[in-house]
C-alpha cells in the first residue's frame, strides 16, 4: 500500500490546493450608474490552507466581472504567505459558478461540492456588513426620499397609511381568515396576496406577497424556522409591507423628516414606514414605484372598510366577497380589485405538497440550492415553485429515486421536465431556454439529461397542458385545467355560470374563477 501523501505545512502555501470560490448579495444597497439603488454581488475566493485569497464587489447585472476580478488577484497578487499561481482543483457551491469559472480557468479541474470555509467566510461577512436594526424599523434608514421618491409622492402615501391606520383593519379583517387579493393593471399589479397583522395588538401592519403560493411557502418556511431554530436554507418569499410604529421607536431623522415636509400621521402609534423585505430577510429602499403600489393598497382597503360596514361577518360568510374601485394615487385615478383571496383551496395544499420524509430533507435542500441558481439566472419565482413540488414529489416516492444517482443530473432532469410540460424551449415564451443551456448549467450531457427529464415525467406523469403542473400564469391557456364532468357531460366550466365557477373553485377543482378574472381584467 502506498504510504499517505503529506500536505505542505508552513507559510507559502502551495497554490495548486483546492480553491473554494463563491458569490453572493451584499446585505446593503448603494446607488448605481442611473441613480437607482443596487444591491453589489461579492466574489470571495479561498485558499487550500483556509485564508481568503481575494474579494471583489461588482454589479448583480454582471456577476462574471466581479468574479474574473477575484481570481485575477487571488493567482497574481494573493496575499502575503500565499504563493501565486492556478489552483489544481476547485469546489463551488452550485453548477452556475461551474459554468462561469470554466473559461476563466482553462485547464482547472472545476466541481460542484461542499464549500465549508467558503461558508464561513460568507457568513462572518455578512456579518461585518450587517445593519443591525431595530425591531420593525432600520436603523440606517435616515430618510423616507430614497431612490427616485419624491416629498409630494410620500404626502400621498402618509395620507393613505393614516386613513388606513384609523380604521384599525386588523378589527375588522378576522385573524382566521386573513387573506385578501389586489389587482391593478394600471400599477402592475396581479393578484396580490396580503394580511393584516395586529389582532394581538403588538404591532400593526399590512404585508403582501406575490401570490397566494408565495404566502403559503412563507407560512412553510416558517414553520421550518420555528422548529429547527435557525433560518431554512431556502430563501423566503419576498415580501412587502406598511408597517405602523409607535412614535418613540422611531428614528430622530425620520420624526425631523415627517415634521419639516408636515405629512400627516394617524393619532396613536400611527408612524408608517414601508418594508421592502428581500428573499434573505434584507430590506431594500423603497422606489415611487413601490410607493404607489403601497398606496394603492391603503387606498383599496380603506375603501372596502367604508364601503361594508359587516365586512368582517361578510368575510366569514360563503359569498366570494371582491369590489373594484378607482382610487388616487400620486396623481392620478386607477382601477383596483379587492377581496378574498380566491383559489385558496389550491393554495393550502402547497404545504402538504411541499412536505418530505425528514431522512431526505438534506437531498431535497441540496438539490434545491442547485435549482434555486439555475431559476434566478434564466427561470422565474413561478418556475421555482413548481421545480421544488417536482423534487418533494420525487422525495417522497417509495424509495426515492433521488437516492440513487449524480445530484446534477436530477436537476438537469426535473428542470428539463418541467420545462417541456410549460414549452420552456419555445423562444416565443418568457421566459425561454434551450435544453442545451440546462445541461451545460449543470454540467452534465444531453443523454444523461434527456434520460433523467424521462425518468421524472413517468414518475410524476407530467405532461403539456397538465394543471398540477402548469405554470400559475399559463392557466388561462390549458384547456385541461378547466375541463370538468357537469351532470353527465364534459364541459369548459368557463363556459358556465358564475356559481357553478365558484363552486369549482371553492372544491379545489379548479385554480381560480375565471369569470372573475376576465371581470377584473377588463374593468382594471
Amino acid at each position: 500500500m502506498a504510504p499517505p501523501r503529506q500536505r505542505p505545512s508552513g507559510f507559502g502555501t502551495s497554490p495548486g490546493d483546492t480553491w473554494e470560490i463563491g458569490m453572493a448579495r451584499l446585505p446593503f444597497f448603494v446607488p448605481g450608474d442611473d441613480g437607482q439603488t443596487i444591491r453589489p454581488l461579492v466574489a470571495l475566493v479561498m485558499d487550500g490552507s483556509g485564508p481568503i485569497r481575494a474579494t471583489a464587489m461588482g454589479h448583480p447585472e454582471h456577476p462574471s466581472e466581479a468574479l474574473a476580478k477575484a481570481l485575477q488577484a487571488a493567482i497574481h497578487h494573493p496575499p502575503s504567505g500565499l504563493q501565486p499561481g492556478n489552483p489544481q482543483q476547485v469546489m463551488v457551491p452550485n453548477a452556475l459558478l461551474l459554468e462561469e469559472l470554466r473559461p476563466l480557468l482553462p485547464g482547472v479541474a472545476i466541481e460542484v461540492g461542499p464549500t465549508p470555509r467558503l461558508d464561513d467566510a460568507m457568513a462572518a461577512l455578512r456579518e461585518d456588513f450587517q445593519v443591525q436594526r431595530q425591531p420593525g424599523v432600520d436603523q440606517a434608514m435616515h430618510t423616507y426620499l430614497t431612490a427616485d421618491v419624491t416629498p409630494e409622492a410620500m404626502a400621498g402615501f402618509f395620507e393613505a397609511a393614516a386613513a388606513l391606520y384609523e380604521r384599525k383593519p386588523w378589527q375588522v379583517i378576522p385573524s382566521d381568515s386573513p387573506l385578501f387579493q389586489v389587482s391593478s393593471t394600471a400599477l402592475g399589479i396581479r393578484g396580490w396576496t396580503g394580511c393584516v397583522i395586529g389582532q394581538n395588538r403588538e404591532s400593526f401592519a399590512v404585508i403582501m406577497f406575490d401570490s397566494i403560493a408565495a404566502y403559503e411557502h412563507y407560512v412553510h418556511l416558517a414553520k421550518i424556522a420555528e422548529r429547527e431554530g435557525k433560518k431554512p436554507v431556502a430563501d423566503f418569499p419576498r415580501q412587502r409591507a406598511i408597517n405602523y410604529e409607535a412614535k418613540a421607536a422611531m428614528p430622530a431623522s425620520l420624526l425631523k423628516e415627517i415634521a419639516r415636509y408636515h405629512w400627516p400621521v394617524a393619532k396613536g402609534d400611527g408612524y408608517p414606514t414601508v418594508m421592502l423585505i428581500e428573499p434573505d430577510l434584507v430590506l431594500a429602499p423603497p422606489t415611487l414605484v413601490d410607493l404607489g403600489r403601497l398606496e394603492g393598497v391603503a387606498r383599496a382597503l380603506v375603501q372596502l372598510i367604508d364601503d361594508i360596514p359587516d365586512l368582517s361577518r361578510r368575510w366569514q360568510g360563503p359569498e366570494v366577497l371582491r369590489k373594484r374601485y378607482r382610487v388616487a394615487v400620486q396623481g392620478e385615478v386607477v382601477s383596483m380589485t379587492i377581496g378574498m383571496a380566491s383559489g385558496a383551496p389550491v393554495a393550502r395544499n402547497q404545504e402538504r405538497q411541499e412536505r418530505v420524509p425528514a431522512a431526505l430533507q438534506t437531498k431535497v435542500d441540496a438539490l434545491m440550492q442547485s435549482i434555486d441558481g439555475f431559476c434566478e439566472l434564466h427561470l422565474n419565482a413561478e418556475y421555482r415553485q413548481l421545480l421544488l413540488a417536482a423534487v418533494c414529489a420525487l422525495a417522497r416516492k417509495r424509495p426515492s429515486p433521488l437516492l440513487a444517482g449524480r445530484e446534477p443530473s436530477w436537476c438537469a432532469g426535473i428542470v428539463h421536465a418541467i420545462g417541456m410540460a410549460n414549452f420552456l424551449f419555445d423562444k416565443t415564451q418568457m421566459p425561454h431556454c434551450k435544453a442545451p443551456e440546462i445541461y451545460a448549467a449543470f454540467g452534465i450531457s444531453a443523454q444523461t439529461g434527456q434520460a433523467h427529464s424521462k425518468k421524472v415525467r413517468d414518475l410524476l406523469k407530467i405532461s403539456a397542458f397538465d394543471p398540477k403542473w402548469t405554470l400559475p400564469s399559463k392557466l388561462d391557456d390549458s384547456p385541461l385545467a378547466w375541463m370538468l364532468e357537469v351532470d353527465g357531460f364534459i364541459v369548459d366550466i368557463r363556459t358556465m355560470p358564475l356559481d357553478i365557477q365558484i363552486q369549482a373553485c371553492a372544491q379545489g377543482l379548479i385554480p381560480y374563477v375565471p369569470a372573475m378574472r376576465r371581470d377584473e381584467a377588463s374593468n382594471s
